[in-house]
């Protein structure tokens, strides 16, 4: 049974992108829930290391972590692997922090949606695709 709501899974299955859900338990006890998405395309000028060298980044596993209390909760942040970088081989803005969930190391990209960018019952995976898609493309 997902834990996703309704909206998100039949956005989901509109633009026919792959996801898993998943789900591990935190040394508190609680469970943490997270949607990754593999091979999650964009569009920009970031860059991930290939050997010794950089070579440009369409592509990367894209995990949202979905808090307690989503859809009335907004969506906040995202986690990539491979690294990406600037095209300078500077990390992105607010993006320079590693993190270890799901038994993977992920680049932690600190972004967050302003109560106002964020419309209960209305927002979801479409609008925050949307806003990550953008952050990628600009970062």
């Amino acid at each position: 049974m997902s834990f996703l709501p309704e909206e998100d899974q039949e956005f989901l299955g509109e633009i026919g992108i792959r996801y898993e859900e998943l789900a591990e338990k935190m040394p508190d006890g609680k469970e943490r829930r997270g949607l990754l998405f593999p091979g999650f395309s964009f569009s920009g000028n970031l860059l991930r290391m290939n050997g010794s060298g950089l070579i440009a980044a369409n592509a990367c596993d894209l995990l949202v972590v979905i808090p307690d209390g989503y859809a009335t909760t907004k969506l906040d942040s995202f986690y990539t692997i491979p690294k990406l970088k600037r095209a300078n081989g500077q990390d992105p803005q607010n993006a320079n922090v590693d993190s270890a969930l799901f038994g993977k190391t992920w680049q932690f990209w600190s972004r967050h949606l302003d109560d106002k960018d964020w419309r209960i019952g209305i927002d979801g995976l479409r609008t925050f695709f949307s806003y990550i898609r953008g952050e990628l493309r600009n970062a």
